[in-house]
């Protein structure tokens, strides 16, 4: 069991503390945050039932090394779909919130799927490494490959980021939770525009499965690398709005993400 599975098996626990291998500045790293708060609800709904959408906020700094606990409420359960909230609470107040969304597979007259793109190779391109009092202290659980786009506080002209992202630590199996984590470990595409080192924040973030991993023909494994590819939509005021479309290895869409990121710049 990797580090990851192991902190994933505590969310059904009533007390979680995480250490600062896991921090990212202040806080801990939101998509494991979101990732162990999905995974809490997970555990208590149909197996056999898709994750469709995501929808988070974070509402606070998630400390490290401190007790947190992660409640449930089932809003809705029909016959396809399933709707259910969740929040991690610390100190008395909510620090993040998720809203999952399971569906079952309906019959539709409706059938639009994305074509399969080419993606860059794996293995020529810059890597993000971890520097410890640099780089976030959760950056050493992930490999980053850069295909689009430059390194944090680079004063970049460019408003992609796109690159190759997996765990360094491969587990047994590759769930919606490492998926969720994945997709969030990305630094935000602004940071790159940065002349300096500057703080931002992550204050929505919405996602949608296109590709249940459920149903897909072949099966994602745990040491799967994903491509991300994300664009700024518009910056102004403070906050950033920022879309990225995440493909499987053969170029097949997986995931549509959007969020709203607040940079103190």
């Amino acid at each position: 069991m990797s580090k990851f599975e192991n902190l994933l098996s505590q969310a059904k626990n009533s007390a979680i503390s995480i250490d600062t291998s896991w921090g990212q500045g202040r806080t801990l790293f939101g998509g494991l945050s979101a990732a162990m708060a999905f995974q809490k609800l997970r555990n208590d709904t149909d197996s056999t039932r898709p994750l469709r959408s995501l929808a988070v906020n974070f509402c606070g700094q998630t400390l490290a090394d401190t007790p947190f606990s992660i409640n449930e409420q089932l809003l809705s359960s029909g016959k396809s779909v399933s709707q259910i909230n969740g929040q991690v609470l610390q100190n008395n107040r909510i620090v993040t919130q998720v809203c999952a969304c399971f569906g079952d597979e309906r019959t539709s007259n409706i059938e639009i799927s994305s074509p399969k793109i080419e993606l860059p190779k794996l293995g020529n391109n810059p890597r993000l490494n971890y520097v410890k009092g640099l780089t976030p202290e959760f950056v050493q659980h992930f490999e980053f490959e850069y295909c689009k786009g430059q390194f944090p506080f680079s004063n970049s002209p460019h408003n992609e980021l796109a690159g190759w992202i997996h765990f360094k630590e491969s587990g047994e199996t590759f769930t919606e939770a490492h998926l969720i984590a994945l997709i969030d470990a990305w630094p935000p595409t602004v940071l790159q525009k940065l002349k300096t080192a500057a703080p931002c924040a992550s204050i929505s973030w919405n996602l949608e499965i296109v590709q249940p991993l459920s149903l897909l023909k072949s099966p994602l494994q745990a040491d799967t690398w994903l491509y991300y590819d994300a664009e700024i939509k518009q910056a102004h005021h403070g906050y950033v709005h920022t879309e990225a479309k995440i493909y499987t290895p053969d170029g097949t869409l997986l995931a549509l993400s959007r969020q709203l990121i607040a940079v103190y710049a």
